[in-house]
This record gives C-alpha cells, sequence and structure tokens, in this order.
C-alpha cells in the first residue's frame, strides 16, 4: 500500500502534474525548503520511505514521506497529500527545522512523555 502512495506521487513528479499547496509556497519564502527539483529527485531517487501517516488530517489524508534530496545524501520530508489528488503540502530539512525532534536519520520522531 504505502509503495503505491509512493510510486503514484513519484509519477505525478515526474509527469509534472503534482500540485503545490499555497503553504509549500509561503514556506520557500521563510525557510530552507527543498524546491521543485529537490523533491523530484526525493520521490524518484533512492526509495524514499513513508514514516508517518495522517489518514484523518483536516486537509484530506496525507503522509510524511523521508527521502534524499540530491546525490550528496541531504535528507528531507515532505507532506505529502495522498492519490487520486497527490500534492506537496509543505516541504522542510529537518536538520535545519526541528534537528532534535528526529532520530534514525531523521526517519523515527522522538516521543517525549508529556510534562
Amino acid at each position: 500500500m504505502n509503495e503505491s502512495r509512493v510510486a503514484a506521487l513519484s509519477a505525478a513528479a515526474f509527469s509534472d502534474s503534482l500540485y503545490y499547496s499555497a503553504h509549500y509556497n509561503l514556506q520557500l519564502i521563510s525557510r530552507p525548503t527543498p524546491g521543485k527539483n529537490e523533491i523530484l529527485f526525493l520521490l524518484c531517487q533512492d526509495a524514499p520511505e513513508i514514516i508517518e501517516d495522517y489518514p484523518q488530517d483536516l486537509r484530506g489524508p496525507s503522509c510524511l514521506i523521508w527521502g534524499l534530496t540530491d546525490d550528496t545524501g541531504r535528507v528531507g520530508h515532505l507532506v505529502c497529500s495522498n492519490p487520486p489528488n497527490p500534492g506537496i503540502i509543505t516541504a522542510y530539512f529537518p536538520s535545519e527545522t526541528e534537528p532534535n525532534q528526529w532520530e534514525c536519520n531523521y526517519r523515527r520522531r522522538i516521543r517525549r512523555p508529556p510534562q
């Protein structure tokens, strides 16, 4: 199931039919954000992985994808809407935006007990 969602997102990126949300476009201005070429690389190279699922998201079912944005091994995260309307909700470099929230090469969120 996860492989088919990633394959559909990859196909949409490769065919230039992936939509980019207004939120993504705003993030381009305010923080380090993977650009469209990096997103294409992330979705189409080196086995991207769905690391979190958001089936009840207010924007519609979506997921968080981990992948490499280029051949230097830079990790990127994409929050993507699920097919049949594949799109990028937001994208970021976890090493720059939230480095202390992740472990395992930014694949697993650190769960902290409530205080």
